[in-house]
């Protein structure tokens, strides 16, 4: 007879009585099906955080193709300049990837923290959580990975309260949230790290006055939930005000690299959808077009900032 197939692990659902309004916003936007994504980020991972590319690529220009590798060196880099690459790295037990999208990150880093008990990957799209569920199915890292629907702001009630996090990583997440929501997190994540712990973000933030930004195709739908622009001194202020201390806030990737990004992912979905798509994905497919006319013009970047709770 031929092996049962594992079943997939059991996702926890986190109840709470907070409000976030804003929240199906953000749940219709990922709730497409896994394959659509594929087509337009890549067929072997679905990573949307933006990458690093060579200089070689730069200059000839996007093709259609994957973006996944780059994303990856853009989060690896992130952890080298965090300290957390090399032989003599500190020890991390617990991880927190909070919105944890379709789980290619929560898996890398529990690859790469194979000392790490648990990495508990939070994130309100039941959607994407099946997905990462049903790809853990029968893999070695199941037992590592615990997979939540909770939202971001709601995170102080993960189990294990009395064991603190190492590590929390967020990255293209709070780009969504609601003002409010991001300082509840924010003030939720800080009480869950460790005194010395590290919180690692990779997030869009804008430039000049926010109540004067406009797209360059007009924003007639609230494109995959991004209308929630904050400036890098509020989102810094808000940080340092929880009590984590700003180690390090740098552009990167480049505007010029997230360009290229924007360009491969629109030629994606020019290929494989050739008579047209809506939904979510002709909102990524509008964003290419409209961001990346605001990053050639310096109005917006994405921003890597790495910082520690303070002791």
């Amino acid at each position: 007879m031929p092996p049962t197939p594992a079943s997939p692990p059991v996702i926890h659902v986190i109840d709470s009585p907070r409000v976030d309004a804003y929240r199906p916003k953000v749940v219709y936007t990922y709730d497409g099906p896994p394959r659509m994504w594929h087509k337009a980020l890549g067929p072997d991972n679905l990573l949307f955080q933006f990458g690093l590319f060579d200089e070689e690529e730069l200059a000839a220009g996007p093709t259609p193709g994957t973006v996944g590798p780059s994303e990856v060196r853009h989060f690896d880099r992130q952890l080298e300049i965090a300290g957390l690459t090399g032989a003599d790295r500190p020890r991390i037990h617990r991880i927190l990837d909070l919105g944890c999208g379709w789980g290619y990150l929560s898996r890398h880093l529990a690859e790469h923290f194979p000392e790490a008990r648990t990495v508990d990957a939070v994130n309100i799209s039941e959607r994407q959580l099946e997905y990462c569920a049903e790809r853990l199915a029968g893999h070695e890292l199941a037992d590592r990975i615990r997979l939540f629907l909770c939202n971001g702001q709601d995170v102080d009630l993960l189990p294990e309260p009395d064991i603190p996090y190492d590590l929390v990583v967020v990255r293209g997440v709070y780009t969504h949230f609601l003002n409010d929501v991001f300082e509840a997190s924010v003030k939720a994540v800080s009480k869950r790290l460790r005194a010395g712990g590290l919180l690692v973000v990779s997030d869009t933030l804008y430039k000049g006055s926010l109540t004067a930004y406009s797209s360059a195709i007009p924003d007639t739908v609230d494109r995959l939930a991004c209308a929630n622009r904050k400036s890098p001194a509020y989102f810094a202020r808000v940080l340092e005000e929880h009590g984590l201390i700003l180690e390090d806030m740098r552009i990167m990737p480049s505007n010029a690299e997230v360009v290229h990004w924007f360009g491969k992912v629109r030629l994606n979905i020019e290929e494989h959808f050739p008579g047209g798509v809506s939904g979510p994905i002709d909102e990524l497919r509008e964003m290419a077009v409209s961001f990346s006319d605001s990053l050639a013009r310096d109005k917006a970047s994405v921003y890597s900032i790495i910082t520690r709770r303070a002791a």
